[in-house]
């Protein structure tokens, strides 16, 4: 493949970052003891994968439709040497609320300082949000748990923004979040507060893809890489 086939390839995805500052107070990530840090203040997803090839014709596009997410294919990896914990497989009732706790994050995140349009269905919308839980990641196994350990741990999601007319994935995250109570996730009984602001986090990193690939976005924590032949 020639350097230009090569670079061509390679410029049409850009990697979004976290690669410069606004200022101490507003760019720093909580570190854990930081009262912040359940709070989810100033969390976002370190990496966006853009799509500059579905730019065309897009930067118009508000109408949004959030699809039910998947977690069927969810994985349990458990820490090292536990057994299988098949209590950490979804309910039915368990799902109906992770669904809703998920429309609602991203619904109040995408639609923040009316960026987009949520509507009812794919039929509406020029943007269609596709949501995979793929695993949980508890620090701790349920035992141990019980027997005083932290309740740490971490979600991992892939979330992608597709064109509805086209199919096209215009915006990608894989991403994983860490959270001081990942048996809040265990637990779903109710609208819990643990698992909104996780979610949260992860609509809006991807409003901030979207205006990025619209060029609506001047977030300067947001610095796109600049690939130069050789």
């Amino acid at each position: 493949m020639s350097h230009k086939r090569l670079a061509a390839l390679l410029a049409s995805f850009m990697v979004l970052g976290a690669c410069t500052q606004l200022d101490a107070t507003s760019s720093a990530v909580p570190e854990r003891g930081d009262p912040a840090f359940l709070e989810a203040v100033n969390a976002r997803a370190d990496e966006l994968y853009v799509n500059r090839e579905t730019q065309a014709g897009v930067q118009g596009f508000r109408t949004l439709y959030i699809a039910p997410a998947n977690l069927a294919d969810m994985q349990v990896i458990q820490p090292e040497g536990a057994t299988a914990d098949e209590a950490w497989r979804v309910t039915e009732s368990e799902e109906k609320i992770i669904q809703k706790a998920i429309a609602r994050e991203f619904s109040a995140a995408l639609s923040f300082d009316a960026a987009f349009n949520i509507v009812d269905s794919q039929e509406q919308a020029k943007i269609i949000v596709n949501t995979s839980l793929v695993a949980i990641h508890p620090n701790e196994s349920r035992e141990s748990v019980a027997a005083g350990a932290k309740l740490g741990g971490a979600i991992t999601v892939s979330i992608a923004l597709v064109n509805a007319a086209t199919g096209a994935v215009m915006v990608r995250s894989v991403d994983t979040k860490s959270s001081d109570d990942i048996w809040a996730f265990n637990q779903v009984d109710n609208d819990d507060p643990a698992i909104d602001l996780i979610f949260r986090s992860w609509g809006n990193s991807i409003r901030r893809g979207m205006l990025q690939v619209q060029g609506r976005s001047r977030d300067p924590l947001v610095q796109p890489i600049v690939l130069k032949q050789q």
